[in-house]
């Protein structure tokens, strides 16, 4: 241990080396605006160490800046470098493997130079077509590569390109054993007709490239000859043509991705119903056809499932009957406020969807709206009133951010049935209140820390598809912890009409930044047979800290001002997929961010870690 010593004073000997005051300040200003799991020192703190018999010296530890370096956790941990915006030079970089050795000193941490994938989108211009437009068009670019270390961020960029325009985008190099970069082209679209938007002369595109330099601004072409088209009409259940709907597909280019628009944008044509869509290339599995009402129009949105992705498909699509007239549903939301008293609830998300299949049980008609309640409490939604759907429709409401106030879910709206409007009032019922108590390493509390309650994997996927999205999209309740460490969150102990849904929360607590105090996560605090009104935590201790630095560079070697680091526990348990019903194939956990913050004017980066 004693021979590291001098190897960290050469390794920053390059770097300007200030008084203990001055240095103690730079350090908190470095980290004063950085988030959670940062080391921040404030002004004039009493100094850790003098020298390095004051520290932890048997486990690696030793002293600079007034600060006991190294012993950091076992790991295995690894990063995330961002340049800062300025540095067009400069383009992010994940690093697998993150060595930290125990004196805390991790080395030169080098951002890398980008190269740019370049292009410009156009449409296809059959050979017998004499003078084809070939301008570049509107759309969106989106570069995505998966993680190189389990359960990171990956790379994303999406990028907006304007009519006439072509785009350079930068981007990591790609080196050998990296995964290829996925390339998604969007036409720019439009949710109202008679805009001849480009979504509606060509489909996207996907790609995987491999960009080992930079490339020129080639075109890139949407559209073919032979692409399979999916062609029909759209008639009410008189058989009268109905126009202005917006006519996509839905699919996959990859099963284990979320369903997109893959195919052309059409609107139905108001003398006929007729409408004609154009599918993608490389397309997985089948695609679902959604015709959707624009603005103005109150009416069901169809859905037309697994239509065959490699051929011409001919859809017509007839309205059943008794779906009826237009109806306005005035929810009204109320609770009980801090002083007991009921008042209208403001700012609550309210919901209803009613869903009618057809026999084949390929065709659904859903009529839907969603509405933000106003000062009163009340949301107008407009819907239809027919038999076939009026006894059909359920309701959510999301109330607004760490609302004492719980959610609705899946809750049955009384028939609307030949109703021009109805009045529903709804009183939420009260969350459960999570209390605890914050304590630093040294059993003392901690005050003025910010406590999050986040919904844990093990509660969303033991979740099916609908209440998952539903509580996944619950905005976060968050507290901050009293002088004496004490916090109280509110959440949602279940998801109302979801058997055996009971919560499990992720309990996050940042510090202050400058408590030179780490991030923690407390895992899956259950409320499964708790009380009904409120839950307390043990006590949450945080564990001791573990200083760590490094220094930013280029690939010129030098240093890098403003750039970030995280580090990532990278979790090496997937055992939970196998315990829930709802995991994802891929069983995407996500790797724990221990720690961030920016580099200051040498490059050197401070950071702070949970041991």
């Amino acid at each position: 241990m004693t021979e590291r010593v001098p190897f960290l004073q050469q390794r920053r000997a390059a770097l300007r080396v200030a008084g203990l005051g001055a240095l103690i300040s730079a350090l908190g200003g470095a980290l004063g605006g950085a988030l959670g799991g940062c080391l921040s020192v404030p002004d004039g703190p009493k100094p850790m160490c003098q020298t390095n018999n004051d520290c932890d010296r048997s486990h690696g530890e030793v002293c600079e800046e007034g600060i006991c370096w190294g012993n950091p956790p076992p790991g295995p941990f690894a990063g995330v470098l961002s340049p800062p915006a300025m540095h067009q030079d400069l383009v992010s970089r994940e690093i697998p493997q993150v060595a930290i050795p125990d004196f805390g000193w991790m080395g030169d941490l080098a951002l890398e130079a980008p190269v740019l994938l370049s292009g410009k989108i156009v449409a296809f211009c059959p050979m017998a077509v004499a003078g084809c437009d070939q301008t570049p068009l509107a759309g969106t670019v989106a570069v995505s590569r998966r993680s190189r270390f389990q359960g990171g961020p990956g790379f994303k960029l999406v990028v907006d390109v304007a009519s006439g325009n072509s785009f350079a985008i930068p981007v990591p190099l790609t080196h050998m054993d990296d995964p290829q970069y996925t390339v998604t082209i969007q036409p720019q679209s439009s949710q109202q007709p008679n805009t001849h938007a480009p979504a509606e002369l060509v489909p996207p595109r996907r790609m995987q490239v491999a960009v080992t330099d930079n490339t020129n601004a080639q075109a890139i072409t949407l559209g073919g000859a032979a692409l399979p088209t999916i062609t029909g009409t759209l008639k009410d259940n008189l058989a009268r043509p109905l126009g202005g709907y917006r006519v996509v597909a839905l699919g996959r280019w990859d099963v284990t991705e979320p369903i997109t628009e893959v195919s052309t944008v059409a609107y139905t044509d108001n003398l006929t119903g007729g409408y004609a869509v154009t599918l993608s290339d490389g397309l997985a599995g089948p695609v679902e056809l959604i015709a959707r009402p624009t603005s103005g129009i109150v009416g069901p949105t169809v859905h037309v499932a697994n239509i065959d992705s490699t051929r011409a498909t001919t859809k017509d699509i007839s309205f059943p009957g008794g779906l009826g007239n237009p109806v306005e549903l005035d929810v009204v939301v109320q609770g009980l406020d801090a002083s007991g008293t009921i008042s209208p609830v403001s700012g609550a998300q309210v919901s209803v969807a009613g869903a009618l299949t057809m026999s084949n049980q390929l065709t659904t008609f859903v009529v839907s709206d969603q509405r933000v309640t106003n000062d009163r409490g009340m949301a107008a939604l407009h819907l239809l009133n027919g038999d076939a759907i009026a006894s059909v429709y359920k309701l959510a409401i999301t109330p607004p951010t760490s609302s004492p106030l719980g959610v609705v879910f899946d809750q049955k709206v009384p028939s609307l049935a030949g109703l021009p409007a109805y009045a529903l009032p709804i009183r939420l019922a009260a969350r459960v209140a999570l209390r605890g108590t914050v304590l630093d390493p040294d059993d003392k509390p901690l005050g003025n820390a910010v406590v999050t309650a986040r919904p844990s994997l093990r509660f969303l996927w033991t979740l099916d598809a609908a209440p998952q999205a539903f509580v996944a999209a619950i905005p976060a309740p968050t507290a901050i912890t009293e002088p004496d460490g004490t916090y109280v969150v509110w959440v949602d102990p279940n998801v109302p009409n979801v058997p055996e849904s009971w919560g499990f929360y992720d309990l996050l607590i940042e510090p202050a930044t400058s408590a030179r105090m780490p991030t923690h996560v407390m895992p899956e605090v259950s409320l499964r047979g708790g009380p009904p009104d409120a839950v307390t935590v043990p006590d949450i201790r945080l564990p001791s800290p573990a200083f760590v630095h490094g220094r930013i560079t280029g690939p010129n070697g030098k240093s890098v001002e403003g750039a970030e680091l995280k580090l990532y526990l990278v979790s090496t348990q997937l055992t939970l997929c196998s315990e829930v019903a709802h995991a994802p194939p891929s069983c995407p956990i996500p790797a724990q961010l221990q720690a961030r913050n920016t580099s200051d004017g040498e490059g050197t980066v401070r950071l702070i870690l949970p041991r």
